[in-house]
């Protein structure tokens, strides 16, 4: 049975997948303007109406969805940072004791 802590965190891939949900977070966020110019481009009244409900409902969901990619977003760098700091101080441990 192998000694120790069988745990492997890759700190690259939680560093990067943070740094992907921040972007997606920041691509979702731009679409805030696109209504108008979207609205702008529709000469037909009920066609207007129409495409307002689905955006009305698209901001709606999309606010959400920013809110949620956030959230996760912020547990993936804390884990990060979390295991980042015990694998320091493990590491700072283990020095102490081969002296």
């Amino acid at each position: 049975m192998p000694k120790g802590s069988d745990l492997q965190v890759n700190h690259d891939l939680l560093s990067t997948s943070a740094k992907q949900l921040a972007q997606i977070r920041r691509e979702f966020k731009g679409l805030e303007d696109w209504k108008k110019d979207v609205m702008s481009l529709l000469g037909d009244g009920g066609i207007q109406s129409a495409m307002s409900d689905f955006v009305d409902n698209w901001d709606k969901n999309r606010e959400r969805l920013v809110k949620e990619i956030e959230e996760v977003g912020k547990m993936v760098k804390t884990t990060s940072d979390a295991f980042k700091e015990l694998d320091d101080n493990l590491t700072n441990a283990t020095k102490g004791k081969k002296k």
